[in-house]
C-alpha cells in the first residue's frame, strides 16, 4: 500500500480502498499522512470510502488544509466529496476551513460552465438615435421610407435600429436531494444553484430542495448571497426517500407569490423520476404555468424514472432534457435557460 501511495503513476479511489479495507485505524491514518506528504487525491479519497474517521483525524490539521488548498483550485467535485465525507468527524475549527475550500471550488467551476452570452433577449425596433447602435432593422427601415430609399435621399434620421433587452423571468428550481444519490447530488445541488444565480443576478428565482420533505432554500422575493446558499447546500442532509409531489409543491407556493402576468414564469425540476413517497406528482405538474424537467441517470429502474420525468415535462407543457451523467446538469441547465 505505502508503494502503491509513493509511485507516480495515481490508481483510481477504488483501488486503494480495496488495498485498505483489511487494516486498522492507526494504518489507515498513517497512510492518509503519506498521501498528503506525496499528494496523492485518489490515495486520500480511498483512504476516507475505507475508514472516514482514521482518514480525517489525519487530515485535521493544517497540513491537510494546505494540500487541499492547492487542490481545490483545479478540482471542485473532488474537493466537495472530500467535504461531504469529513464535515461531520473533523474538528469544528478546520470544518468551516474545508467548506469554504469546497464551496470555493464550486464558485470557481459555476463561473467556468456560464456563459455570458445567455439568449434570453427579445427585441425592439426603435428609431436609430444612438451613436454606436450594433444592429438597425432594413425591414422596417425601407418599409416606412421606401421613397427615400427609392430616391436615395435616406438620411441617419430616417434609420430604424434594434434593441436589445432581456426578458425578465420568474423562476423556481426544484432539485432532488433524495439519500440514494447523496454527495453527488449534493455536490450537484451547489453547482447547479451557483450557474443559476450567476445568470439570474438580475431576476427572481427560488430554490427548492427535497428528498422525503422539502425546504426552500431561497424565496423567490428574497435577497440571498449565492455563497450562503452553497453553503446551506454543504451543510445539509440526503435522505433515501424521494418525494417529488412536495417538492413541486413547495416551488408551485414561490410561483404563485409573483402576481404580475408574465409569460416567463417557470419551474426547472431536476431528478431522476423515482418517487418512492408521497402523491402522484402529475396532477401537480399540470398546475403550472410551465414546468421543464432535466432528468437525472437514476441508480435503480432508470427506465421507469426517465418515463416519469418526461411525463411531467409534457404535463407541465415544458421541455424535457435527459442527461447521462451528473456533470452534465449544470449545461443541461444553461442550455435550457438559453432557450427560454
Amino acid at each position: 500500500m505505502r508503494y502503491e501511495i509513493i509511485r507516480k503513476k495515481k490508481k483510481k479511489p477504488g483501488y486503494y480502498y480495496h488495498l485498505a479495507n483489511t487494516l486498522d485505524y492507526k494504518q489507515i491514518k498513517e497512510l492518509t499522512y503519506l498521501s498528503i506528504q506525496y499528494k496523492n487525491l485518489e490515495a486520500i479519497m480511498g483512504l476516507l470510502k475505507s475508514n472516514v474517521y482514521a482518514a480525517t483525524d489525519a487530515l485535521d490539521c493544517d497540513e491537510g488544509v494546505k494540500f487541499f488548498s492547492e487542490k481545490a483550485k483545479n478540482s471542485a467535485a473532488s474537493m466537495a466529496e472530500v467535504y461531504f465525507f469529513i464535515r461531520r468527524p473533523i474538528s469544528e475549527k478546520y470544518r468551516y476551513i474545508f467548506r469554504r475550500l469546497a464551496r470555493q471550488s464550486i464558485l470557481r467551476t459555476s463561473l467556468k460552465i456560464t456563459s455570458k452570452g445567455i439568449r434570453g433577449d427579445y427585441k425592439k425596433t426603435v428609431p436609430y438615435y444612438q451613436i454606436g447602435m450594433p444592429e438597425f432593422d432594413l425591414d422596417e427601415t425601407i418599409q416606412h421610407n421606401p421613397l427615400k430609399v427609392y430616391n436615395k435621399t435616406l438620411s441617419y434620421n430616417d434609420i430604424y435600429g434594434i434593441k436589445r433587452k432581456r426578458q425578465k423571468r420568474k423562476i423556481a428550481l426544484i432539485l432532488d436531494t433524495s439519500g440514494s444519490m447523496y454527495g453527488r447530488l449534493l455536490l450537484n445541488a451547489a453547482l447547479t444553484t451557483s450557474v443559476l444565480a450567476y445568470n439570474m443576478e438580475k431576476e427572481d428565482y427560488a430554490i427548492v430542495l427535497f428528498n422525503s420533505i422539502a425546504m426552500v432554500l431561497k424565496k423567490i422575493d428574497e435577497k440571498k448571497p449565492v455563497f450562503s446558499i452553497i453553503d446551506e447546500i454543504l451543510d445539509s442532509e440526503a435522505v433515501g426517500f424521494t418525494d417529488i409531489s412536495i417538492g413541486l409543491e413547495k416551488g408551485l407556493t414561490e410561483l404563485n407569490k409573483v402576481k404580475e402576468k408574465t409569460r416567463n414564469k417557470f419551474g426547472i425540476l431536476i431528478s431522476d423520476g423515482n418517487y418512492n413517497r408521497g402523491d402522484d406528482p402529475i396532477d401537480l405538474a399540470k398546475k403550472y404555468p410551465k414546468l421543464h424537467v432535466i432528468g437525472m441517470p437514476a441508480e435503480n429502474d432508470a427506465d421507469r424514472g426517465i418515463d416519469t420525468c418526461k411525463e411531467l415535462a409534457d404535463a407541465g407543457r415544458g421541455k424535457f432534457y435527459a442527461v447521462s451523467n451528473f456533470k452534465e446538469i449544470p449545461r443541461a441547465l444553461i442550455e435550457l435557460l438559453s432557450q427560454t
